[in-house]
């Protein structure tokens, strides 16, 4: 998996919007009206955390956990589509963001290991080293 800065930084930003959306949101007077808004959004915020954390350190379960990051993204973003206030605009582009991201994440994992081995490179060209020891070992 090809790592990109860009994708991390969707994920914890996305991870940290939500967790102070949920927050503010559990101080409304009419707490009873954002109860689903304030759980989806504690969700997306764990998802996102969780997906970043598998991302940044390469693990083959970087996807699965990804896909399920799509559906509660979109169930947010649909949730904060039918609410009003600055924040729950923020949350709704945030998260169609990160659906963008974890979508990537999908179509780098298409590419099966085998194509992204390294090559075997010629010994004479570092002068009897062999490049895959030097990385691997």
């Amino acid at each position: 998996m090809t790592w990109n800065k860009t994708i991390y930084d969707t994920l914890t930003g996305c991870a940290t919007l939500c967790d102070e959306a949920a927050t503010e949101s559990s101080r409304a007077a009419d707490i009873e009206n954002w109860y689903r808004f304030i759980f989806l959004n504690l969700d997306c915020a764990d998802l996102c955390r969780q997906v970043a954390m598998l991302y940044v350190r390469g693990s083959e379960n970087t996807r699965l956990l990804a896909q399920t990051c799509i559906e509660v993204c979109e169930k947010c973003a649909d949730e904060a589509q039918q609410l009003s206030g600055d924040r729950a605009t923020q949350v709704y582009a945030m998260c169609q963001q990160t659906i963008l991201s974890c979508s990537a994440i999908l179509r780098m994992g298409t590419q099966r290991d085998s194509d992204t081995a390294p090559q075997a490179t010629s010994v004479s060209r570092f002068y009897g080293i062999d490049l895959r020891d030097a990385l691997y070992n």
